[in-house]
């Protein structure tokens, strides 16, 4: 456990310390376990920031509920990341390009070898709620440019990206 500190600033003006590496979560649930409960994202020093994601220097914080424009943002986000998880599933070999939050939900580019139709969207929708259901552990990791191109050696999409943005794994 880190003993060093640091102090964090709340929209209401309060400041509270915590050890470094303390994440939005372990913040929210010192105030209350609901609040843990209710949060979905939180700003840091103004960027938006993962509940799990460690703070290590002195910081002002918000934290936003789902119904909040910044929750929903995120749970559109992830909403994504389990469409393109169902669509591999449910289809094998698939090209993902980019799937970005847009003012009312989200797309993806997906390259296959098989058409999607209207006919297939109720089976998709079905698989996503499969993976929900399934309560899989979400963790951002960062890695190296050659790690990501070998985890998408296969999906030229991603390997176009690759080569002008950083990149994570899902």
């Amino acid at each position: 456990m880190n003993h060093e500190k640091m102090v964090i600033s709340f929209p209401d003006g309060s400041k509270k310390s915590y050890s470094k590496g303390s994440t939005l979560e372990d913040v929210a649930q010192s105030i209350s376990p609901s609040l843990k409960k209710k949060s979905v994202v939180g700003r840091v020093n103004g960027s938006l920031y993962d509940m799990q994601n460690p703070i290590n220097s002195n910081a002002e914080i918000e934290l936003f509920p789902l119904n909040s424009s910044e929750g929903l943002e995120v749970m559109r986000h992830t909403a994504a990341h389990i469409m393109a998880q169902a669509v591999k599933r449910l289809f094998g070999r698939v090209n993902l390009g980019v799937g970005p939050v847009v003012e009312n939900g989200f797309y993806y580019d997906i390259n296959t070898d098989q058409s999607i139709s209207k006919d297939d969207l109720s089976k998709i929708e079905k698989e996503m709620s499969n993976i929900v259901a399934e309560n899989l552990f979400i963790k951002r990791e960062l890695i190296s440019r050659e790690e990501a191109e070998s985890i998408f050696s296969n999906d030229h999409l991603k390997l176009e990206l690759l080569k002008k943005i950083p990149w994570y794994r899902q």
